[in-house]
């Protein structure tokens, strides 16, 4: 995959194990996607994808959308602002069974400009991660589905805190220390082990405040040089202490998922790549909390996981994204150059990416599932 402006690299090389080191980009600057598609994808269509390009202001490009020889859209978008575009410059369906994806068209960069016409082979995650979109199911069936058919994810039923303390006493005491609910989805996996590689969803008895974590786990000191009350703003010592950990990530460094039940704060940033212009969170229901994604190489740092309209993640979204973001970083699934990756079975638009590498040929590669980063 060449190499492209404003950060846009192969995922899998981005994000080091959920550390957030990608430049920021801000809301797109003319718009005017054509799209032969409705709010509903037409009969035949799997699922939907929308093109984000990413350029530099005053870039612009101008492009039709073929799958499998026939047109599906033509895009028209100038960047007024640097970075990828928050919304995006043409919906498209994605058809069951497609085979390629091809872009053709022009694109002025940096004031020269030229044409292009790229074809990707598509490889759909489809097959892997459809189970996990089946509202009829419950949620760990869903996932048990996911586990069946891929890589390195096991789901053994059990609670594998138990010579500790039994889930239901863990979680109550948990619930008691934090002063209110835990959201019931977590309360599901005290009767499960569930790992992903060398990562994995905590136990109940091992699930505990971040802060505490951080101390007795990650072996942190609360004073003294290096410690807590050094490193970390008042405001996110604060989310920590208060915040619970429910999913630990082994990469380049440890990293965590955790809960805050207090929410947000109305118009606080959450620190994740397309957060530079934006007007920052908006709270969400009462009692709903937010999530957030933290990593050691950025711990004064937590990313909120926030909706399209900058409110906090449903659980269940935020749960699904770990599972999505594992099959797609495997190893066994990463992009090659000619390769474009996607996920028909997602009822939710797939974000594409789009950029230029220095020779003004385009690259475009699934952003959805990249962790925190993710749009959608």
């Amino acid at each position: 995959m060449a190499q492209q402006q404003q950060g846009a690299q192969p995922q899998r090389r981005r994000i080091l194990a959920g550390l957030s080191a990608w430049a920021g980009a801000a809301m797109a600057g003319t718009l005017s996607g054509q799209s032969l598609t409705a709010d509903a994808s037409p009969s035949g269509a799997a699922g939907r994808a929308g093109i984000h390009p990413s350029m530099e202001p005053g870039d612009r490009v101008a492009a039709e959308v073929l799958i499998d020889g026939k047109a599906v859209g033509k895009l028209d978008h100038q960047a007024m602002v640097d970075g990828i575009a928050r919304s995006p410059a043409l919906v498209f369906p994605l058809p069951v069974g497609l085979k390629r994806v091809r872009l053709r068209g022009k694109a002025t960069l940096e004031g020269k400009s030229g044409s292009f016409d790229t074809t990707w082979k598509v490889r759909d995650l489809a097959p892997i991660l459809g189970p996990l979109y089946d509202q009829g199911r419950p949620w760990i069936e869903r996932v048990r589905g996911v586990a069946a058919k891929a890589e390195f994810i096991t789901v053994t039923p059990g609670d594998g805190g138990a010579r500790k303390k039994p889930a239901k006493a863990a979680f109550a005491d948990l619930e008691k220390s934090l002063g209110v609910p835990l959201p019931p989805l977590v309360k599901v996996l005290g009767d499960w082990q569930i790992q992903l590689g060398d990562s994995g969803f905590q136990s109940a008895a091992d699930m505990a405040k971040v802060t505490d974590m951080l101390l007795r786990a990650w072996d942190y000191q609360r004073t003294g040089p290096g410690g807590l009350d050094k490193i970390l703003p008042r405001a996110v010592q604060a989310r920590y202490d208060r915040s619970v950990s429910i999913y630990i990530e082994v990469g380049d460094g440890l990293g965590a998922l955790a809960w805050d039940p207090a929410g947000v704060t109305p118009g606080e940033m959450p620190n994740s790549w397309y957060s530079k212009g934006q007007s920052g969170a908006r709270p969400g229901p009462a009692g709903e909390g937010v999530w957030f994604w933290m990593h050691q190489e950025q711990l004064h740092k937590p990313v909120l996981l926030l909706d399209e309209e900058h409110r906090p993640r449903s659980t269940e979204s935020v749960l699904n994204a770990v599972f999505q973001s594992f099959v797609f970083l495997a190893p066994s699934e990463s992009e090659t150059d000619d390769e474009l990756v996607v996920d028909t079975a997602n009822p939710r638009l797939n974000l594409l990416q789009l950029g230029f590498d220095t020779t003004g040929q385009p690259d475009l590669s699934l952003r959805s599932y990249d962790y925190q980063y993710g749009l959608y």
